[in-house]
């Protein structure tokens, strides 16, 4: 039996891939995944909704040989003291945005927000500190092309 790194139990990613985002949503999970040799011309970064043992959505599908770029845009936050950033995932009439930011007066928001027809359906707060990789770094690194629709984090009016 070899011991898994503490991370593996804390996502929907397999130990073979790069946590991108991961965070508790209470019994459930949101984790954007990527293969190790993820990058603008290779690999894969897939999002992941669910339990450990029982996904509830995974998108976009592995099987599909589309660059990521053409189902994930990007972009970074500016906020007084703090910024971010976050992914969204085009899956027709619904987007999945991954987010994470930090600002003076309303400290750190992480979470996954879901719109249809682009109007906020759910947003779902990380119950705990989560792993995040979203850098303009990775946006540049990863190909991704910058959100068309600037994403208001939900709560910040």
């Amino acid at each position: 039996m070899t011991a898994l790194p503490v991370w593996a139990a804390e996502s929907l990613c397999n130990t073979q891939e790069q946590i991108i985002f991961s965070c508790s949503l209470g019994k459930k999970m949101v984790s954007v995944c990527a293969s190790n040799d993820f990058s603008a011309n290779s690999g894969y970064l897939q999002y992941r909704f669910g339990q450990k043992d029982a996904l509830e959505l995974a998108f976009p599908n592995l099987t599909e040989s589309a660059p990521a770029a053409q189902s994930v845009q990007a972009r970074t936050l500016m906020f007084a003291g703090g910024g971010g950033g976050y992914l969204r995932f085009i899956n027709g009439q619904h987007h999945y945005i991954v987010y994470t930011a930090i600002g003076k007066g309303w400290g750190a928001k992480d979470g996954v927000a879901v719109e249809k027809n682009n109007q906020l359906i759910a947003n779902l707060e990380c119950q705990d500190i989560p792993v995040s990789k979203l850098s303009e770094e990775f946006f540049t690194h990863a190909g991704l092309s910058a959100d068309q629709n600037e994403f208001q984090i939900p709560g910040l009016d």
